[in-house]
This record gives structure tokens, C-alpha cells and sequence, in this order.
């Protein structure tokens, strides 16, 4: 009884932490009060427990338990003190979200992390409350290592060494299906041989029709704990309460009072009565069966928050054990309905209804679902379906079927496993998710059952025929396969083909979207994480608890030698909220007569900015290719002093509170330009801070171009093609081309603010090559112009007659490809921004501030765009 305590605490204490933190403290109460009343009836044991001294074959039984535990856990990577499946890309972050955001975990667009948290939540509340991010690796390996040491001990009990050693080879024969892999391999023998054992198939089986619907038990535990460990200990459970009086590796038990009551060695040898034939189960006591379903049904509403995959497999046992009740009781002329337990029935509904209203928030997935043969096509596919039918249930029925014959099972033994073979069946014929995910999460207690039912029965002696023999062994090493490879591989320091390669805390400052770098686009992976912002649970369920909005400052940059704002630049600032200007007081480049760095376009105000305004420098790279590595130092104190100087001479300018660097640095200058923004952060002001701007390339590239040591960056999202190039369609903003920067905007290292175009240009070009960029020219001044025609090519005009137009000499066959910043693609532009951004505070801004500029776009165009950045 003290196991099923301990099992039914672990399961049921992420319960509470769940209520509490996540639902309204209404909800909370309600829900504890209930879980409260139904392990009240264990209090007699907790008192006892401290009275009672353990024997020294059950401590050290313990102990051993305890060791296997821990070096699975750890070889599994739990913790991420080794290297850790691929799914540990969504366990990390998920942990790192539920540490760093307040309960309930919403997102700056609204939703909410909308997963199975069970398994989660006490590393992570240990963590908020002690240690952080450094110390919930450690809770995390603690909590999974305790989860695993009862699911052994339980198995133990169960069954044994045997037992044990089952279930850590045990699985379905679809090694067969890597003899058809080696014979597809265009590879020589040895080195298909040397593929199998090196690289991950699986996959491959995964994706096939039918997929590998089941897969083995360590399998389980190194990609999905959290819907492993509630699987096991919970039919683990169940198979103690079931009723039987079993002997099994040579531990006997029996189920005693509410079914929990394991007897000693001493009163098992003792109490044992001598076997007969066929064991029968023990159907005498009504209440006690109605006592071990109500205990199967907690189960499986526990189950719900861990995995609700697993409760869904959890079901038939549930039904099967009402049934056996309810034969029980007309036999033995007992009521069929005994409304004494109606209360208990009750308290599992309400501790089972928060967990509804929570996953019934859940955006709509998308992924292809349905009975199989409505989604598969060839006779080829339908075959390779079948094989895997045969393969992951066929083949135990034969094997079940044969050894009932030879005695090995007790009518209800057999009935159970029968049971376990529908179950396997049904979750063959339909598909649930991407990668098959019901089939391989719902089949993890019917797994288990087969995996007890053969490991207590199966003897060699019941094989006398060598063809039988043959047989049994072939059907033992393609089901061990894939089991054993992962216990040897496990051994290497490269368990997984694919292994993660970020930590817990490498995924600050990212929220679950981030997890869109991860997947290859065939499916929406996010949505499987998130709830609807518009839900009714966040609505009506959740605590009370204000989103963050996010601290949007409206900024523009202005990059003149002299600050003189006319009129409608001055309406634009007042009209659109802007209060920060960029402006940038001066140029740093490489003077070759000197040799040495020098300011160059110095800004001159001949009036004070409007609004509060930040100091930008422009860095060319050329200068810090000449720049020696002693002369950094002396560059950053002069560019402090001269931003000081330009500050302290213009009346009422002050200090600001913070510093641009603008350079495009390079992988040659990279280490001379972040050893110049590190000295410079020393020769400023204490309290003002040092941005730096920031390319797409800089963005994708990072761990190759380097973060600058900076507390923010600026994005500067144009400039995205080579706009020497006449294949180039728009250099300055291109859809196309930021697509594939977009996605790792995300990624990024620092708090980034962001800059959008609002400029454009004409490029012209002669023979092929460009000569010159011309200024504020759009499509209207070419289209209507009888001078030019439309070019095949995009946003091409090739000019007609030789004319001079724009302060150029223009001749016949001149191309010229116009590029500007529309309304429809900058706000396309915010809106993806905005997702991409994590961080709540940040800088909205505009290039430049020029009423030439300005004037191209409508009155409420550049509120439209601002407004698509929320």
C-alpha cells in the first residue's frame, strides 16, 4: 500500500501545483478539496509509515531499484548532463518558459502555452523559487529519477529480475524491417550493416504507412517522459490491484483491503495457498472492486494532465475492470450499484473537469488524421500497413494464443492480455498527429501489459519443437533489436543521430515559437503548444492575471549633417506619436594622409530636436582594417569625447541615456570592432547604455559574424540584396529574401529594437553595370514618362532616346530599376517583426525622416504600418 501511495503523491502533487498556479483560486480550492477527499482513506498508512522499519532484503530490493533508475535517467540525458534526445529541443523550452514567465505562460500575441504540464511544473516551481535557470537542470533529473525509481520498484514487485529485463528489451519485432532496409540499400553489405547500427531508422519507419506505431519502452523514456512514466507507474498500479493472486519470478502477492495490502516474504510462504489448475481471480468482496475501479479511474484522471494520450490508452482497462465488477456482483447477488461510492465518483469528475477546460483552448491542428485507408493510396502502401499491423500485434496474438494453449495463463490473465491485443489493434486503424503520436503514446499501457503477461508466463520449456525454438528466437532478437542498440549507443558520447544542442537556459529570451526552427515544414509544430487567446479557460478559468503590453517607442532615425526639421517633418513626429529621433552626429573613417581614424560629417543643430533623441556613429569597416589593435582604446575615447563635446556645445541638449554604434562589420574586423565597443562602454557614462545596429546577415549568421557587446540591437531590416546586381529585383526591401532571414530574428542573443525603410531610389545602369543611385525616384516617374519602356525584367524601365534628365546624361538602351518600400510590404514586414521579437520593450523606427520621403506615402500610411507592429 505504501508503493501505491508513493506512486498515487508523485502523480497527483504536479495536480496541485497546476491548479493553483494556473486556474482561478475558486477552481484551485475546489479541485484540491476533492483530490483531498479521495486520499484521505491513506492517512492510517502515512501515519504508520514512520512506525514501520523496513527489512534489510526489501531496503537493499530498494536500494537496487533506486541505482538502475539513475543510470537510466542519466544515460537518457535527463537533466542535460548528457547528450539528450532531439525532443528535448521542446522539454527545454517548455521549462524554460514555464521558469522564466509568470503562471499562466502567455505570449505577447496572446496565447498561452497549452500543453501537457504534469511533468514539468515541479522542476520548474522548484526552480522559481530557489536557484533559477543554473538549478533546474538538477530538479528536473531529480523528479524524472524518482518517477523511473518507483516505475522499477513497482515492476520489481511485479515481476522480478525477469520482469525487469522485459521490459528494457522488450518491444514490437520491427527489427524484421531493417532486414528490408539492408536489402534497399544500394551500400556494400558490411557498410548498410555499419548504417543500421550507426544511424537512426526509426524515422523512417515513422513516416512510412501505419508507422511505427509502437516503440520501445526506452524509446519512450528518452524522447517523451512525460507521457512514459504516467504510462507505467499508473499500469504498473493497476496490474497490482487487479485482483489476482499471482507468482510471478518467485515474489508472490496479493491484493488485500482497498488493494494495496502487499503481503511480507514471511506470511506470502506462510499464507500460500497450494495451485490447482488455472488461477481464478478473487471475486468475493464487491466492495473491494469497486474500490480498485474508482482507484483506476483516479488514475486515469491524473493521467489526464500528464498525457492525455495515455489516458485515452488507460480506458478499456478501466471498462474491463467495471465489467469483471459488474459479473461480480450478479454472481455473487450483490446490488449492481452501490450509490455509497457516488460521492467518490463525483470528486474524480471535478479533479478531472479543470484539465478539460484547459486543453479545450488548444488552436486547431492541422495534420493529416483519419482512418488509414482513407489516407493511404497504393496496394504498396497498404501492404507495408499491414506488415506493420502483423508485425506490432499479429505476431504476440500467435505467441499468446499458443502458450494459452499450453497452461501458461488463468482465464483472466488471458482475458487481459486478449484486451491489450484489441487495444493494439484499434490504435493501428487510425491516425492521430505528425508522427503517429496516439498510436505510440495510447499503446504505452497496453505495451506494458503484454510486456508483464509474457515476462511471467513465457518458458522455454513450453517450446520442445527445435522449429519452435527457431521461431521464439528470431521473434526475441528483432524485438530486442532496437532496444539493445539503444542501451550500446547510449554507452557512446553520440547516442542519437540528431541530439540537441541548447540547454534550458539557452533559450532566453525565446517563447514556444521558437521552436519553428526545428521542424522541416511539414506541419505547424507551435500550434501543438499553444491555446487561443479568445478561449473560454482564459476567459473565465485563469487567475486574474494583466498581459504585458508591450512598451512600443515610436522613433525616427535622421541621418543629415544639419538638424533643421521643417514643418511637415514636425506635423510627422506630432501626427505619428514619435518621441525619439536617431541622429546621427558623425561619420568615423580611415583617413589615408593622416593614417588614422577621423569624424567626418559632423551634425550641426540649428535647432534642438523636438523629442528625446539618441546619438548614432557610423563606423566604416575600412577603418577598422587600418586601426591597430592599440589604437581601439584611443578611438573609443575619442568618439566618447566627441559625442560629450557635440551634446555639451548645442544649448539645452543633455546627456542622453544612450549610444549607437552603426558599422557593418565583417569576419576580418569583427574582433577589432567588439574590442572598440567594449573600451567604448568604459569611456561613456555609467547610466547610458550602448546599442549597436544589427544586419539580416548578422542575424542568421551570429554564431559565425559574432554578438556584439552591446546590451541592444537595432535590426536594420533592408538593404537585403546586392544592388550592384541587375538580377536584383528590390535591394532595399525584398519579401522574398527577408523570408529567409525572418525565422531567426528569434534566435537572436540580444534584446533587439527594429528600423523599417522609408525610402527609395532608382539605380541606373549602362552596358550592364551601374553607374549611379538616384534619389526619391518611384515607378510614377517612369511609368507615364513616354522616354522609357517597361523592361521584361522587374522594376526595370529601359529609356528610349538620349535625353538628360535628374542631373545625368541619359542615352538610349540606359536601364533603370526602381526600388521602394511599399505600404503593403512594410506593414507585412511589422506584422512578421512582431512575432519574431520576443522581448516586450522595444523600439519601433523609420528611415529617415525627410519630408521628400514623407511626402510619397498617404497621410495614414505610416500609422498603418506602425499599428501592424503590435
Amino acid at each position: 500500500m505504501k508503493t501505491a501511495l508513493a506512486v498515487l503523491l508523485y502523480l497527483t502533487f504536479p495536480l496541485l501545483l497546476f491548479w493553483w498556479g494556473w486556474f482561478s483560486p475558486w477552481v484551485a480550492l475546489i479541485s484540491t478539496v476533492a483530490l483531498v477527499g479521495l486520499l484521505f482513506p491513506f492517512y492510517p498508512v502515512i501515519a504508520s509509515f514512520w512506525k514501520e522499519k523496513p527489512t534489510k532484503t526489501s531496503f537493499l530490493a530498494l536500494f537496487y531499484c533506486g541505482i538502475a533508475a539513475f543510470v537510466w535517467t542519466y544515460l537518457a540525458g535527463g537533466g542535460g548532463f548528457r547528450p539528450q534526445h532531439f525532443d528535448y529541443y521542446k522539454h527545454n523550452l517548455v521549462l524554460n518558459n514555464l521558469v522564466r514567465y509568470s503562471w499562466p505562460v502567455q505570449y505577447s500575441d496572446g496565447s498561452y502555452l497549452c500543453y501537457y504540464l504534469a511533468y514539468y511544473l515541479p522542476a520548474a516551481a522548484l526552480a522559481k523559487l530557489t536557484g533559477g535557470m543554473a538549478a533546474i537542470p538538477y530538479y528536473l533529473f531529480g523528479w524524472t529519477w524518482l518517477g523511473l525509481w518507483l516505475v522499477v520498484w513497482l515492476l520489481y514487485q511485479l515481476g522480478g529480475k525477469r520482469l525487469l529485463l522485459f521490459f528494457a528489451l522488450f518491444s514490437s519485432p520491427n527489427g524484421l524491417l531493417l532486414v528490408y532496409e539492408i536489402i534497399q540499400s544500394p551500400l556494400p553489405l558490411g557498410a548498410a550493416l555499419r548504417d543500421i547500427w550507426t544511424n537512426d531508422h526509426t524515422i523512417e519507419l515513422i513516416q512510412s504507412p501505419g508507422g511505427l506505431m509502437f516503440i520501445s519502452h526506452i524509446d519512450s523514456f528518452s524522447a517523451s517522459p512525460q507521457h512514459a512514466l504516467p504510462a507505467w507507474l499508473a499500469t504498473a498500479l493497476f496490474l497490482r490491484v487487479w485482483g489476482l493472486e499471482l507468482r510471478v519470478a518467485g515474489l508472490g502477492f496479493r491484493v488485500a483491503g482497498c488493494g494495496f495490502g502487499v503481503w511480507s516474504l514471511g506470511q506470502k510462504q506462510q499464507n500460500r495457498k497450494p495451485e490447482t489448475g488455472n488461477r481464478k481471480p478473487e471475486t468475493e468482496n464487491p466492495k473491494q472492486e469497486t474500490e480498485n475501479s474508482q482507484l483506476t479511474l483516479l488514475l486515469i484522471a491524473t493521467a489526464l494532465y500528464w498525457s492525455p494520450l495515455v489516458a485515452v490508452g488507460f480506458l478499456p482497462f478501466l471498462g474491463y475492470q467495471v465489467f469483471q465488477e459488474y459479473k461480480g456482483r450478479r454472481a455473487a447477488g450483490s446490488n449492481l450499484w452501490d450509490s455509497s461510492h457516488l460521492w467518490k465518483f463525483l470528486l474524480i469528475l471535478i479533479i478531472s473537469i479543470p484539465a478539460f477546460l484547459f486543453f479545450s483552448g488548444h488552436v486547431p491542428l492541422h495534420d493529416a488524421r483519419g482512418w488509414w485507408w482513407n489516407l493511404l493510396s497504393t496496394p504498396h502502401q497498404f501492404a507495408l500497413w499491414g506488415v506493420f499491423i502483423f508485425l506490432v500485434v499479429g505476431v504476440w496474438a500467435i505467441l499468446i494464443i499458443y502458450l494459452k494453449k499450453k497452461g501458461a495463463f488463468s482465464p483472466a490473465e488471458f482475458q487481459l492480455l486478449c484486451l491489450s491485443l484489441i487495444v493494439l489493434f484499434a490504435l493501428t486503424l487510425f491516425k492521430y498527429g505528425h508522427y503517429n503520436d496516439l498510436p505510440r503514446r495510447a499503446g504505452l499501457p497496453a505495451t506494458l501489459v503484454l510486456c508483464w503477461g509474457l515476462a511471467h508466463s513465457l518458458r522455454a520449456s513450453f517450446f520442445q519443437d527445435k522449429y519452435l525454438r527457431v521461431g521464439l528466437w528470431l521473434v526475441a532478437i528483432f524485438s530486442a533489436f532496437l532496444p539493445f542498440k539503444h542501451h550500446a549507443l547510449w554507452l557512446t558520447a553520440r547516442p542519437y543521430v540528431a541530439i540537441t544542442d541548447k540547454t534550458i537556459r539557452d533559450f532566453t529570451p525565446y517563447s514556444i515559437h521558437y521552436l519553428s526552427h526545428y521542424h522541416w515544414g511539414e506541419f505547424d509544430v507551435v500550434s501543438q503548444y499553444l491555446g487561443a487567446k479568445n478561449s473560454a479557460y482564459l476567459r473565465h478559468f485563469a487567475p486574474a492575471k494583466p498581459i504585458p503590453p508591450r512598451q512600443l517607442t515610436k522613433a525616427f532615425y535622421y541621418w543629415k549633417s544639419e538638424f533643421l526639421l521643417s514643418d511637415y517633418e514636425k506635423k510627422a513626429l506630432t501626427q505619428n506619436d514619435i518621441t525619439k529621433l536617431y541622429i546621427r552626429f558623425f561619420d568615423v573613417d580611415w583617413d589615408p594622409i593622416s593614417k588614422q581614424a577621423v569624424p567626418k560629417a559632423v551634425v550641426y543643430f540649428k535647432e534642438n530636436p523636438p523629442v528625446a533623441f539618441i546619438p548614432t556613429v557610423f563606423i566604416t569597416n575600412r577603418t577598422l582594417e587600418k586601426l591597430s589593435w592599440g589604437g581601439l582604446d584611443e578611438l573609443a575615447k575619442n568618439i566618447a569625447a566627441k559625442v560629450n563635446t557635440i551634446t555639451q556645445s548645442t544649448p539645452q541638449l543633455h546627456t542622453t541615456e544612450e549610444v549607437q554604434i552603426d558599422c557593418d562589420w565583417s569576419l576580418s574586423t569583427r574582433r577589432s570592432y567588439f574590442q572598440l565597443l567594449t573600451q567604448l562602454k568604459k569611456h561613456l557614462p555609467i547610466q547610458t547604455t550602448l546599442s549597436a545596429t544589427i544586419r539580416l546577415h548578422q542575424i542568421k549568421f551570429y554564431r559565425t559574424t559574432g554578438v556584439p557587446p552591446v546590451a541592444r540591437g537595432m535590426l536594420m531590416y533592408y538593404n537585403m540584396g546586392d544592388w550592384k546586381s541587375p538580377r536584383t529585383e528590390n535591394s532595399i526591401l525584398d519579401l522574398n529574401t527577408a523570408s529567409r532571414y525572418a525565422d531567426y530574428v528569434s534566435d537572436y542573443p540580444l534584446p533587439l529594437d527594429v528600423v523599417l525603410p522609408l525610402f527609395r531610389w532608382a539605380i541606373f545602369y549602362r552596358n550592364g553595370r551601374p553607374l549611379k543611385i538616384i534619389n526619391h525616384l518611384s515607378y510614377k516617374d517612369f511609368q507615364n514618362n513616354s522616354l522609357f519602356k517597361k523592361a521584361p525584367e522587374t522594376n526595370q524601365y529601359i529609356a528610349l532616346t538620349n535625353t538628360h534628365l535628374w542631373g545625368i546624361s541619359v542615352r538610349r538602351g540606359d536601364r533603370f530599376r526602381v526600388e521602394e518600400s511599399t505600404v503593403n510590404h512594410l506593414s507585412i514586414s511589422a506584422r512578421t517583426l512582431a512575432q519574431e521579437i520576443q522581448n516586450t520593450k522595444l523600439t519601433f523606427a523609420l528611415y529617415h525622416l525627410d519630408s521628400t520621403n514623407l511626402s510619397h506615402y498617404e497621410r495614414d500610411s505610416l500609422q498603418q504600418i506602425i499599428q501592424a507592429f503590435r
